[in-house]
């Protein structure tokens, strides 16, 4: 899969579309930034915090947002801040999102990521770094989920179980061979003496992850303040922390969009559900989404099924959704959904899974809250 500079054609539009083309947002420096737009692969953020460049397409808004639109949509000459709330206002909470942001990352498992992964680790404390010095002051909730719910790696799973080692009989032919008396298991670290703490949660597609396990995974357990499975402000290195849940490792399942969909469901995020408490009305939503160019969903056809989901769980408000697609740069029509689906929002960055660096995208799209935050009416 070829990264390519282009940034993405076609806008794509329910059928419903009202065809309405959002308005700027103007910067401080004069330019104008669209609420969407196309991160560039040359490494540079064209976000407003560089109040230089005019970042790219603004997309129609979908059907669904006539909820956003009668809530207040984004205005013209909307003010956007070039070094964040605290430094611009005395009171650095915004009064539309009350300072609250929830963050969820969909990152893909899928083997043929495995090349990035090692960019994918640089990026990770990048990541924070820009929640934290952006929305210092704000309350924000950050949770990872992944691609595939089967926690661990096949062989190495029975072999713990089994204390199946090279050259016994239990050793699948399949494997490669190793050191006689050494476990049955190619992946280096993986945490057979703690597989007693697995529990349903870490098998369970959408809930977040808290123990990942298998190929360049950290395979270890993440402790997180309060024993959620997101981290919270609370949490004393969030980069730290982080890091940990988002080595996912490589070698399972594309499911992404199933993932989307059951992270934000009422029965993950309601009493006694693993995901309980992530989710909160009245805070904004941001998706960022690394996919490698397509998704392998089982229950899900299209992209508009996922977006439904996600405006659903947000009371029919698309506008307090930031979308950050990380996958094809092209974004087609036909294979592309996770590219697609971002593109519905009318918030929304899109990015090259394959491109170096991942942070700049990421910073481009946390711009856009600010945006949000003006049109954005509490639950």
């Amino acid at each position: 899969m070829a990264a390519l500079a282009a940034g993405c054609s076609g806008e794509a539009a329910p059928p419903t579309s009202t065809g309405e083309v959002l308005p700027s947002i103007s910067t401080s420096g004069g330019s104008s930034m669209s609420t969407s737009s196309t991160a560039g692969t040359s490494g540079t953020s064209s976000g407003a915090s560089s109040g230089a460049s005019t970042a790219s397409t603004s997309t129609s808004s979908p059907s669904t947002s006539e909820a956003s639109a009668a809530s207040g949509s984004v205005t013209e000459n909307a003010t956007t801040f070039d070094v964040g709330w605290d430094k611009d206002f005395d009171d650095p909470t915004p009064a539309g999102c009350q300072g609250k942001i929830d963050f969820l990352f969909v990152l893909s498992e899928h083997g043929t990521l495995k090349d990035e992964h090692a960019e994918l680790a640089v990026a990770f404390p990048k990541w924070i770094e820009t929640i934290e010095s952006k929305f210092e002051s704000f309350d924000v909730h950050i949770m990872v989920v992944g691609s595939d719910e089967f926690w661990g790696g096949y062989w190495c799973n029975e072999s713990c179980e089994q204390q199946c080692m090279y050259g016994d009989e239990c050793c699948s032919l399949n494997v490669p061979p190793g050191d006689q008396g050494e476990l049955c298991c190619q992946i280096e670290d993986f945490p057979c003496s703690l597989m007693n703490l697995v529990t349903a949660c870490d098998e369970t597609l959408g809930a977040g992850v808290v123990f990942p396990a298998g190929q360049e995974a950290s395979n270890e357990p993440c402790k997180f303040v309060g024993g959620h499975r997101y981290m919270t402000s609370e949490e004393p290195d969030l980069a730290e922390a982080f890091t940990c849940a988002a080595r996912l490792g490589w070698g399972g399942y594309n499911r992404g969009g199933d993932a989307l969909m059951q992270a934000i469901s009422p029965s993950l995020n309601g009493p006694g559900g693993c995901n309980e408490g992530f989710l909160r009305d009245d805070a904004l939503l941001m998706i960022t989404w690394l996919a490698p160019g397509f998704d392998d969903s089982k229950n899900v056809v299209y992209q508009w099924e996922w977006y439904d989901a996600v405006v659903e769980a947000k009371h029919g408000d698309p506008g307090s959704v930031i979308a950050l697609s990380l996958s094809n740069i092209e974004c087609p029509k036909i294979h592309d959904e996770p590219c697609q689906f971002a593109k519905l929002f009318p918030h929304h960055v899109i990015g090259d899974c394959c491109d170096e660096p991942y942070a700049p995208a990421f910073d481009e799209a946390t711009d856009l809250v600010e945006a949000a935050c003006e049109a954005f009416i509490p639950q």
